[in-house]
């Protein structure tokens, strides 16, 4: 993955993408697989903003069904049929464990039906069994340590996992593998506009170096999430904001694919617990949030709703503050509608035109963000007058996935790892990380053995993936480094982080 801002000045492209998130990702990739000119600007790193601020999760939404949102979750549902199958080692299978108390916000005969309309919306897949019912007993075997007042039983269903940085690096790193100029790093100040006000690029400095580009385009796309707005310089439509955290707690007893999803005694929302890279996320909350998105953070009260949720639901796990490895927090941007509290507003997408030569992309889900770029790209398209085939990513192989049966490819590539001194953790995650472009991370291993050893003992990735990030995923600070080519600042403790050696210096942007 090369950076060339150079290259933003040198032409006039047909799309112009503001935004490295995921929605921006997909765009940006799927316009230059139907043959336009594209190039895409982020102003800090890929993923950096909402999309590495998510639950780390592919899943078609089982508590949206309850709003009634029955087209928002079938499409999620088949996006997640069909990630699985063209990603499988960036999307892996999940068993959440459904606990149904006394006071639970649906009965058992409730949750039921949802769960098999859940299934049935899905389509079935082979990698997610249909759900099923576990008694009492099963429960206190599988999951002792949750609490035993008014506990009625539970669901045992399937959803899917993923790591959401990892997700965008590889698709733009498929972008700039078809021709994308792809530039972190480089904000956007302001929309170049004609005299009738149509919007033809926009005006980006290269923070590395302070170099200002005009950066023209036929059509302009700015996916930029909670700060579109800003950017834009008015207003795409009524909007509301929601603020979600997470904590970073140690991992969970039992199966590594093994999440569950509870239901807050306070207030009655769901949150989550999942399996990541050997801790567990804790969330997320959702509130309403009005103000700058540069400024969201965790505050005391979101650890102390979390905390003492998840302590009320799972005494057994003991955790306290002390186990608290890292939290993190961020904004999602929803469409206004009628709904009373924000859990209840819509995730449903949709594309405005505040300006002509300007889209702006708003609300949506990780999940279904592919399908929805591809609608995108489709008016992009009608908008310049080009004829274009239909959306090629719906049966393309991701960038970095295995030609071969994943079945085969997986355990070869975990056993060559370990032949190269990783520890059996480290290499089976290494393989989903990097997919087809693990040889290059194999390479460093074969030239110098000491950097197959773990960065963190707690953390299963080797310090020859430091110098990879540098050197080969565009990785310009440390923060690019450590929490989305290698999520260490997530699944870390300051102190712990503080140990990580870097091969050599990143420094921080501006510094």
């Amino acid at each position: 993955m090369r950076r060339e801002p150079a290259r933003l000045g040198e032409r006039v492209f047909d799309l112009l993408v503001v935004g490295g998130g995921i929605y921006g990702a997909w765009i940006a990739y799927d316009a230059a697989l139907r043959g336009l000119s594209v190039a895409i600007v982020e102003r800090d790193d890929w993923g950096s903003g909402t999309s590495s601020a998510s639950s780390k999760l592919i899943h078609g939404g089982l508590r949206y069904l309850e709003h009634g949102h029955l087209g928002l979750v079938a499409k999620a549902l088949r996006e997640r049929a069909r990630l699985l199958r063209l990603a499988p080692h960036r999307v892996w299978p999940l068993r959440f464990i459904l606990p149904v108390y006394s006071d639970s916000r649906a009965g058992r005969g409730a949750l039921m039906a949802g769960l098999t309309l859940y299934d049935w919306l899905a389509g079935g897949h082979p990698g997610l069994p249909a759900h099923r019912h576990l008694a009492v007993d099963d429960l206190a075997e599988s999951a002792p340590w949750l609490t035993a007042v008014g506990l009625r039983g539970a669901f045992l269903y399937g959803d899917a996992g993923t790591d959401d940085a990892r997700f965008t690096l590889e698709i733009v790193a498929g972008a700039l593998a078809h021709g994308v100029v792809a530039v972190n790093h480089a904000p956007a100040s302001t929309l170049l506009r004609s005299a009738d006000g149509t919007v033809n690029g926009a005006q980006v400095r290269d923070a590395i170096t302070g170099t200002d580009y005009e950066v023209r385009a036929r059509c302009t796309v700015v996916a930029a999430g909670p700060w579109a707005s800003r950017l834009a310089g008015c207003d795409p439509g009524p909007l509301r904001f929601s603020k979600g955290v997470h904590l970073v707690l140690p991992p969970l007893p039992g199966p590594r694919d093994r999440a569950v999803l509870l239901t807050a005694g306070s207030d009655r929302r769901v949150f989550f617990l999942i399996p990541w890279y050997g801790a567990t996320l804790v969330g997320t909350t959702d509130q309403e949030f009005h103000g700058d998105p540069d400024d969201v953070r965790v505050e005391d009260a979101d650890i102390d709703y979390l905390l003492g949720e998840t302590t009320r639901r799972c005494p057994g796990l003991g955790w306290t503050r002390a186990d608290i490895r890292s939290s993190f927090a961020g904004v999602r941007t929803l469409q206004a509608g009628t709904a009373a509290q924000v859990g209840a507003a819509t995730r449903e997408w949709t594309l405005v035109e505040p300006s002509p030569g300007m889209l702006v992309p708003i609300g949506g889900k990780f999940t279904s963000a592919r399908m929805e770029a591809g609608r995108t790209v489709d008016r992009v398209a009608s908008l310049l007058g080009r004829s274009v085939p239909r959306c090629p990513t719906t049966l393309r192989r991701f960038p970095w996935s295995p030609s071969v049966p994943w079945c085969d490819w997986f355990p070869a590539t975990v056993r060559e790892g370990c032949h190269l001194g990783l520890d059996a953790e480290t290499s089976a995650t290494c393989a989903r990380r990097y997919g087809t472009t693990i040889s290059d991370v194999f390479a460093r291993l074969a030239r110098d053995a000491s950097m197959a050893t773990r960065c963190h003992p707690v953390a299963p990735f080797c310090r020859g993936e430091l110098s990879h990030a540098v050197e080969a995923e565009m990785a310009i600070s440390r923060s690019d480094v450590l929490r989305r080519r290698l999520p260490l600042e997530i699944l870390l403790p300051p102190h712990a982080l503080a140990q990580i050696e870097f091969p050599r210096v990143v420094p921080e942007i501006g510094g």
